[in-house]
């Protein structure tokens, strides 16, 4: 393998794992704007029981319907990165540990995989398709998601 071919699979993996961290930061703080630089034209979210979502459109539906209408909070935490890398395609694994607090109340430690692949256009990478599935779930209830906070946001 040339030094020209392993720089660029070294810069890809950063890349990739930025873009990932990018993602879930975006979720915890709203940043919609910035969520949606991060995806291909025809984004697939398969989070299983808690819905699939195809397109642009699906990606406004999964801020609209699930993230402001049912999620008070949530941090991701992410860890073990498997990342493969075959030209201007990529897939990655990660696991992901996170509180998440609903709008009624309720809420639960998860611990789950991302599975996602990738793409890269222009010369940029973007998520091209994500699944989600859960591991375990640990439920808790009667606190909200300010009395989990170390850190109130402004």
């Amino acid at each position: 393998m040339s030094k020209k071919v392993r720089l660029d699979r070294i810069v890809s993996h950063l890349e990739l794992r930025e873009i990932r961290a990018k993602y879930c930061y975006a979720i915890d703080e709203r940043d919609w704007n910035e969520f949606r630089t991060l995806f291909t034209d025809d984004p697939v979210l398969d989070f299983g029981a808690m819905g699939v979502y195809k397109g642009r459109d699906g990606l406004d539906r999964f801020i609209n319907e699930f993230v402001e209408n049912q999620l008070l909070g949530s941090a991701h935490l992410l860890a073990n990165p498997l990342i493969e890398i075959d030209g201007d395609e990529a897939t990655g694994a990660w696991y992901v540990n996170s509180p998440i607090t609903f709008t009624d109340g309720t809420g639960a430690w998860r611990l789950g995989r991302y599975d996602d692949e990738y793409r890269r256009i222009d010369g940029r990478w973007r998520i091209d398709h994500i699944q989600l599935r859960f591991i375990y779930t640990a439920d808790y209830d009667g606190e909200t998601w300010s009395d989990l906070c170390l850190v109130s946001k402004s």
